[in-house]
């Protein structure tokens, strides 16, 4: 009756133990939520942000390190192949405190592809060509045991973040259209898909008098500070996320225009374009093609 007794207590303590674990959940995302992330030469002198999450309640900080290990293991120093480098942990202070949730960051010249001091070291260093490399940002916990003892339970992330470190830039992108605006040129881009960002440069007798970036899903890349009856060349690129710029498209041209600005702002918003339509065929269109018409006069006495 005793064994049967302490084997009961036995198996209602494991319960509760593994119940009291499983509470506990840990997860590492990029700043933006998402399972991996790219980094380039160009931030070899800058930081790169992730978030952390601790959910449930743990009893040890939180231990964060980035391996070239195909896996996780239960900590740095049980990484078993390639390069590891440990990040600064954070406090259980900090967990309780920000409610288990926040960001952090990495150096991105010191990713353990890189040769640094120390015994994990990589070769080469940030912003060599030609080094290309996937990696794992891990993080691990413990949870505290049926009594509230802290225990030897860890708690890792179930999917690590995936670091990759990319020196490739993207292909050049291709112009695909230049409209005329006022003291400025609205130029559609078709970039690859690799594309983060695209980057537009006016060029006057081949020097840069002016330039636009913005996200590829933004639509058409407005350059202006521009002139208006001047023929400006123009250049159009591609960045990725690891910030890899690609080579210059295939040059266009484009020539600001006083008059056509404003009835492509007319259009931009909502206005048709052709026929009846146009004027929406009553009072509401006519007093449209008024404006237009009073517009046009007042420029040209005014030029």
């Amino acid at each position: 009756m005793r064994n049967l007794l302490f084997t009961a207590a036995v198996l209602l303590s494991s319960a509760a133990f593994g119940q009291f674990g499983s509470q506990v959940q840990v997860t590492v995302q990029s700043a933006t939520n998402t399972a991996s992330l790219s980094v380039g030469p160009s931030q070899c002198g800058s930081t790169s942000t992730f978030n952390w999450r601790v959910a449930g309640t743990p009893c040890t900080e939180l231990s964060l390190w980035i391996t070239t290990d195909t896996d996780c293991r239960d900590s740095a120093s049980a990484q078993t192949s390639g390069s590891t480098r440990s990040l600064s942990s954070i406090p259980l202070t900090t967990i309780t405190s920000s409610g288990g949730t926040a960001t952090a960051t990495f150096q991105v010249s010191n990713l353990p592809i890189f040769s640094t001091s120390g015994s994990d070291a990589g070769t080469g260093s940030c912003g060599d060509p030609g080094i290309e490399s996937t990696m794992r940002l891990c993080a691990a916990t413990k949870t505290a045991d049926a009594l509230g003892s802290c225990s030897s339970n860890v708690v890792k992330a179930a999917k690590p973040l995936e670091i990759t470190y990319d020196t490739k830039s993207p292909d050049a992108p291709s112009i695909s259209g230049v409209a005329a605006l006022d003291k400025a040129l609205k130029v559609t881009v078709d970039a690859p898909e690799d594309a983060l960002q695209v980057k537009v440069v006016a060029l006057l007798a081949g020097v840069e008098v002016s330039n636009e970036q913005q996200g590829v899903a933004a639509g058409a890349v407005r350059v202006a500070n521009l002139q208006n009856d001047v023929t400006y060349q123009l250049e159009a690129y591609a960045i990725d996320e690891a910030g890899n710029q690609s080579p210059a498209s295939v040059a266009s041209e484009g020539t600001p225009t006083r008059t056509f600005g404003f009835y492509e702002r007319y259009r931009e918003a909502g206005g048709e374009e052709t026929g009846c339509g146009a004027t929406g065929g009553g009072f509401a269109g006519g007093g449209m093609l008024a404006a237009l018409g009073f517009w046009l006069f007042s420029r040209r006495n005014r030029s």
